[in-house]
């Protein structure tokens, strides 16, 4: 008897639910997800993913569908925010732009797609994973109208591209840079921080309340922002071991840590710098030189920041190499700043294919370069306080595998020296292979997919 199995196969995906990811067009926003995409379409799931044009090709080779959007991140936009000098008028421009203000056309791109997979499939399921600074959802759990042929709005997980952002009485809000405290007098001067933000938060939330309500929302937003934008919907899936995280008291059983994204698979046919035959001879050396690896990340690509220095800080030194990788294909450094004997270059990289030989990573604190130092077990000094990196930085010094320098633009022998101490004190390397391994034992794609198929 002949078995038909291209039938069974068939039966088997569409007793599937849809799946949808939803990202915001940022590299390190969109790469977390892609391991996911790949992992959900070998299991049979139908796949379809709302992303940056930039980002075409990688998703297609997940299986994925390939939706895409507008990038609504202008560089121009990017530089004004550094030119405002107030920390609290630079925090709420930010939110509005680029969290608040892109929740229409994100909201529209969202309701185009799953008006068409229902009609589509008109009979199944669908499932949104929404990476975290995506915002197209919100005004439909706020009592928008939904989308066609939907009696009810999809079961949703957010997807965390950031530290923890909810709100505790454990912890300073997040901005700060605080370090946690539980205790009684921690937990004043957390309830007074909160307090002294309240005026700021209350407007932040009227203006989201004002923008929600124009795209058709019919309930307010009664809580923080972030505390919604994290918590709001099924399942907050947050990427890395709890070791990495503050605990709180009150946290919500919403938050699942699922652990960090795998390391990439180099593929064997990319191709690699000409000195990256000296990277492996070195790695195999009696005495090997160490390595130092530096990246200012692919946004705020100022290499006078961070690059330049790393390298200043181990100029003519021997026993050192330096690796710094630019972020951004094409870009070379001003032909005014000269490169030491010991120093490699190159515009990009993947990080996952050099940290396996690396000793220290110098980084500037962007969530997805601090997860791959953690992914690979390399042990890091933090540079960074704009946006969310003050709280990346704080929670690599917390977690013991990092050295926070609390600036931007720390100086060479800042940079030699904290380098210097991790090299020289094991215990930054030995907590970052507890962490590393924390991680890869939570087995994060296998923990989504779970996540999936549990709250079915």
């Amino acid at each position: 008897m002949t078995i038909n199995t291209k039938a069974t196969a068939t039966e088997d995906r569409s007793s599937k639910p849809l799946i949808v990811i939803a990202c915001t067009t940022i590299v390190g926003h969109t790469l977390p997800l892609l391991p996911h995409a790949t992992e959900l379409a070998k299991q049979g799931f139908d796949v379809s993913f709302i992303g940056g044009r930039e980002f075409e090709s990688l998703i297609h080779k997940t299986g994925a569908t390939f939706y895409p959007i507008e990038n609504l991140y202008s560089l121009e936009s990017l530089e004004y925010v550094e030119t405002i000098p107030d920390r609290i008028a630079r925090g709420i421009w930010s939110l509005k732009t680029y969290f608040i203000d892109i929740t229409a056309s994100r909201m529209k791109s969202l309701q185009t797609v799953l008006e068409s997979l229902r009609e589509k499939h008109p009979n199944r399921e669908v499932i949104l994973i929404q990476e975290l600074g995506y915002m197209g959802t919100w005004p439909f759990l706020l009592g928008a109208p939904l989308p066609k042929g939907y009696e009810r709005f999809p079961k949703t997980f957010t997807f965390s591209t950031a530290p923890l952002l909810v709100s505790s009485v454990d912890t300073a809000p997040f901005g700060r840079g605080s370090p946690p405290d539980s205790s009684d007098d921690g937990r004043a001067r957390n309830a007074a921080m909160y307090a002294a933000e309240k005026p700021v938060r209350d407007h932040l939330v009227d203006y989201t309340n004002s923008v929600y309500a124009s795209l058709g929302a019919t309930t307010k937003v009664d809580q923080w922002v972030f505390d919604l934008w994290s918590t709001g919907h099924t399942i907050l899936l947050q990427p890395c071991s709890p070791s990495l995280e503050y605990p709180r008291s009150d946290l919500s059983p919403k938050v699942r840590f699922i652990g960090g994204t795998p390391r990439e698979k180099i593929d064997p046919s990319t191709p690699l710098p000409e000195w990256w035959c000296e990277l492996e001879t070195n790695r195999r050396a009696t005495d090997p030189k160490k390595v130092v690896f530096v990246t200012q990340g692919t946004i705020k690509t100022h290499y006078k920041d961070l690059v330049i220095p790393t390298m200043q800080a181990f100029a003519n030194r021997s026993d050192v190499m330096v690796i710094s990788v630019l972020g951004v294909k094409g870009a070379v450094l001003d032909e005014n700043h000269k490169i030491p004997d010991n120093a490699k270059v190159i515009d990009y990289l993947s990080y996952d294919a050099v940290l396996p030989y690396v000793d220290v990573f110098v980084t500037n604190g962007g969530y997805g370069s601090f997860m791959h130092g953690v992914m690979n077990g390399v042990p890091m000094v933090l540079a960074g306080t704009v946006q969310d990196k003050g709280e990346v930085c704080t929670r690599g010094e917390w977690a013991g595998i990092g050295i926070n320098l609390r600036t931007d633009t720390p100086s060479p022998e800042t940079i030699r020296e904290s380098v210097e101490r991790i090299l020289s004190d094991p215990k930054y390397k030995a907590r970052s292979v507890v962490i590393q391994r924390e991680n890869e034992e939570l087995d994060s794609v296998s923990s989504l997919r779970r996540c999936i198929l549990e709250d079915k």
